[in-house]
């Protein structure tokens, strides 16, 4: 035992280093570390998975992982072993050996095994302390050598017994427990080449064939990596042992004959090898009661045969959809078991703790190829089955130029050297904000509300705590107090002395060597994410089970998003906080109305779905009409919504579809969600109609902006949805060249909203309005003069003069938005530019595009292609049955059965 105990000293200083991750998530060759310090595709995970024992070893598996492999996520449910090819990763801090204690053997003759393994792979590429890490059936044992043996063929001949004592050891661990065991060490051994490989072991099968007097006893052993370090500084790599045959007493780790999961097809497996015991009599009676057969799961098994099939049709996708379909190839469960998930409780504790988000950094897209040719993830990731990350959620913004900071790392322009930019209250006060209101004679206020509900399903940028910010200074990397002067008319701003800024929540590591980056929550891709969230995580707060349906409870008469109805009781005692997809949807109550109404209508489609489908499950019905959804929310974009936003622009920034393109970035560009897409703060205005099935107003009138932010309770209370929806559609849109003062006086009551966006486009390092110019070929600028074009009006533009001094200083939103707009459209040539070419990013990189061949079959196509936002309206309110033909434009109107309605009878199996 005394000469043991060097090797396990040198054993414990190197586990912890080998079991550390950085922040890049290394892959070594023996496991995956992950951010949560744990790892995932644990072996033993998938083993008692396939074998049906999750409830029996379930404190091993809470010791060991389970939660980070997520093998066994419902009792109900057995999982299937996870798919071969994933690295093995290293046993937890507490592992332990979950297998029952064997009961003392009989007195016997101990049986001779003999062991000849492959070749192993190259170990990492560190000196390692001298000894050999042996692994057979999930127990590591490691046996004391004094140097690297070389790779050794034995014979039985000639063994040597050595009796030994070890201790149980698993990596990051030890174990108290001890066992002897019995070492036949060869006196004749011959070298073999060594190949490697990557491939993980299938689970360990056994056969038992019984003959009086003598049992023999058949194991398959699975391959296993058998790496040995040596104290080689000659930087050739260490060498590889063979385990040498081991003589053990009887009935000591005596295989457990374990049921068989059903049959996979998969890859061609590694070689393995086969171990044969002969005993002399009958083996002892079992230790152990057997398990019953795993239960059926709805999560889909590997299967190889498939996968490749489905790798086939995404790469020929004319008709995917009817090939899926017609060979019976549809999945619809979301497998994330070998992919790395972001969700917005982890963003939440480390914005807390840290001030900082974590993002995703990698995913694997091959083990659930049936699931990705048909379905998009919640996170966006696999779309582009090229670059897996490409749109997905918890990713940085890209950047159409470079970050300006006072620094050049993190700090916000103006914050260290104050004269390089004025105060945001001041270009406030004198230029952006305004009583006056400039309405559109064509387009209705849902062209706003609409606007704000892409908004954030495209983007959503999370904020350093507002509770870390109560002070009126900069905090270096969380707050940015905008300063107000003595002689500001708002009274509550006086008295506050500044108007408290957090700043947005960077990405973990950014800001110190690198520039400060922002992280997007939501996929960049137009995928009713506000309706389903952007993780599987999430998308379960509000799922009805596993139904397929969306929560919708029923409150006072009528439909609204799940919330506590314990806390109304009446109208003066009420507090509502409306749960779903995107946590801004209690911001404004006509975002909650959006919210409601897609809400209904995926669960409409559902109803719809099973009745024609009886026999698919909640899981089809959910994914089927998500991805109805998903299209219908795109068909209003594209054809409805930005034509008019954009006006005579739209054909030359994004122009006609001509199909997927891999080589397109779909990911949301910075300044369009921080500075160009905030054009629609412009549009609010100070009163929105609510009115009856005769169009005359209610009787709780007109609401004021600010009494429906952030008070959901007024939905649920006066009136619901119907009345503020017909109000809308009614009422003529502001234009957005100024913000009104109910928004830059009365925000939240101590807030001003475009002091918060000039803050915000210096908080993300954005350059000045000039460099946007030249970028969409408007031409230099070096004086005022210059932006005559562009904005009209000669007094904006000696205000300008006024408060920046320069060109140079101008803020991108600021100059966006006092451009005049271009023809036929609401926004100027600045916003267009920016917006434009990300709208058709996000449609061209988009795999899931409606329009896409082989998304939907060319007769589901059809149908999509008759939605729109005002059939969607008709059928997801109650009283509505007059609209304007086209939503967002005033007048035409028309009864609800007069507008065109899909058939989803093309949705009935086949």
């Amino acid at each position: 035992m005394l000469r043991t105990t060097p090797y396990i000293f040198l054993l414990l200083l190197w586990i912890p280093w080998q079991c550390e991750a950085d922040d890049d998530n290394p892959v070594t060759t023996r496991f995956h570390c992950v951010r949560n310090g744990c790892c995932d595709h644990h072996e033993w995970c998938r083993f008692w998975a396939s074998v049906g024992e999750c409830k029996t070893n379930s404190e091993w598996m809470v010791d060991n992982c389970q939660l980070a492999c997520n093998t066994c996520p419902h009792s109900r449910n057995t999982p299937a072993p996870r798919p071969l090819g994933s690295a093995r990763p290293a046993t937890s801090a507490r592992s332990r050996r979950p297998q029952p204690k064997p009961r003392p053997a009989r007195p016997q003759p101990a049986p001779v095994i003999a062991t000849t393994l492959p070749p192993s792979p190259p170990p990492p590429r560190t000196t390692r302390p001298n000894f050999t890490l042996q692994q057979r059936s999930g127990t590591t044992r490691i046996p004391v050598m004094k140097t690297a043996r070389p790779a050794k063929l034995v014979e039985k001949s000639s063994l040597k017994k050595v009796t030994r004592k070890f201790f149980f050891f698993f990596t990051g661990t030890t174990s108290s427990r001890r066992f002897e065991t019995t070492t036949s060490i060869p006196t004749t051994t011959s070298t073999e080449p060594s190949t490697t490989t990557s491939t993980l072991p299938p689970t360990t099968s056994t056969t038992t064939t019984t003959q009086a007097p003598t049992t023999t006893t058949i194991t398959s052993v699975p391959f296993q990596f058998i790496p040995s370090f040596s104290d080689d500084t000659t930087g050739q790599p260490p060498s590889f042992v063979q385990r040498p045959p081991v003589t053990r007493r009887p009935n000591v780790f005596r295989p457990r004959v374990r049921p068989q999961p059903p049959p996979v097809t998969r890859r061609p497996l590694p070689p393995i090898f086969f171990t044969t015991t002969r005993r002399t009599q009958p083996p002892p009676p079992p230790t152990t009661t057997p398990f019953t057969t795993p239960a059926p799961t709805t999560r889909p098994f590997f299967n190889t045969a498939q996968n490749q099939r489905c790798r086939d049709i995404i790469n020929a996708p004319v008709v995917a959809a009817e090939d899926m379909w017609r060979e019976r190839l549809v999945v619809s469960v979301e497998d994330t078991s070998r992919r790395q998930t972001v969700d917005l409780d982890q963003v939440i504790r480390s914005n807390s703790a840290n001030a900082c988000t974590p993002r995703l950094d990698e995913s694997d897209c091959e083990s659930n190829m049936c699931y990705n040719a048909l379905y998009r993830t919640l996170d966006g990731s696999c779309n582009n089955i090229r670059d897996p990350l490409r749109g997905a959620s918890y990713r940085p913004y890209t950047r159409l130029l470079p970050t300006v900071y006072d620094n050049d790392l993190s700090e916000p322009v103006g914050s260290l050297f104050p004269d390089k930019r004025p105060s945001p209250r001041e270009i406030t006060r004198k230029l952006t904000s305004s009583h006056a209101s400039v309405e559109s004679p064509d387009y209705n206020a849902l062209i706003m509300q609409f606007g704000q509900f892409i908004s954030h399903d495209m983007a959503k940028t999370t904020l350093v705590p507002s509770a870390k910010c109560n002070v009126c200074q900069n905090i270096t990397s969380r707050c940015m107090a905008v300063p107000v002067t003595f002689d500001d008319a708002n009274a509550n701003f006086r008295q506050a002395q500044c108007i408290r800024v957090s700043r947005s929540s960077p990405i973990c590591g950014s800001g110190n060597l690198k520039p400060r980056q922002q992280l997007n929550e939501n996929t960049g891709y137009i995928d009713a994410s506000p309706i389903y969230g952007s993780s599987i995580h999430d998308s379960k707060k509000f799922r009805d089970g596993n139904t397929g349906f969306l929560k919708l409870p029923s409150f006072n008469g009528n439909s609204f998003l799940p919330f506590d109805q314990s806390k109304c009781r009446n109208r003066r005692q009420c507090s509502v906080i409306f749960t779903a997809g995107d946590s801004r949807v209690n911001l404004f109550v006509g975002l909650s109305a959006w919210h409601t109404i897609f809400t209904k209508e995926h669960n409409r489609l559902v109803n719809a779905f099973r009745r024609m489908n009886p026999h698919w499950d909640g899981e089809r019905l959910y994914q089927e009409a998500r991805k109805v959804v998903g299209a219908q929310v795109q068909a209003i974009v594209y054809r409805e919504w930005l034509p008019k936003v954009l006006g005579a622009s739209f054909a030359s920034v994004v122009g006609d579809y001509r199909g997927y393109d891999r080589e397109v970035d779909a990911t949301v560009a910075n300044e369009f969600t921080s500075a160009a897409f905030r054009f629609g703060h412009g549009m609010i205005q100070e009163f929105y109609q609510r009115l009856d099935t005769s169009f005359r107003n209610i009787t709780f009138g007109a609401l004021p902006f600010q009494k429906g932010t952030l008070h959901s309770d007024v939905l649920v209370n006066e009136g619901g949805v119907d009345p503020l929806i017909r109000g809308m559609f009614s009422q003529n849109v502001k234009r957005p060249q100024r913000i009104t003062t109910t928004v830059t006086e009365n925000m939240f009551g101590s807030t001003d909203l475009s002091s918060i966006n000039i803050q915000r486009g210096r908080d993300h390092g954005h350059p000045a309005y000039v460099k946007y110019r030249e970028l969409c070929g408007m031409g230099s600028a070096n004086n005022f003069e210059h932006f005559s074009r562009e904005i009209l009006n000669t007094g904006t533009r000696n205000k300008l003069r006024e408060i920046y001094g320069s060109v140079d200083k101008v803020d991108l939103w600021v100059g966006a938005l006092l451009e005049d707009p271009i023809i036929r459209g609401l926004v100027g040539p600045t916003v267009a530019c920016i917006i434009g070419p990300q709208f058709k990013r996000t449609r061209d990189g988009d795999r899931f595009y409606y329009e896409n061949q082989g998304v939907f079959s060319r007769r589901q196509l059809v149908e999509i292609r008759k939605s729109s936002l005002s059939r969607i309206i008709c059928d997801n309110t109650n009283t509505i049955t007059t609209i304007p033909r086209e939503a967002f434009r005033v007048g035409h109107m028309v009864p609800c059965n007069q507008i065109p309605s899909m058939d989803l009878n093309q949705w009935r199996d086949f």
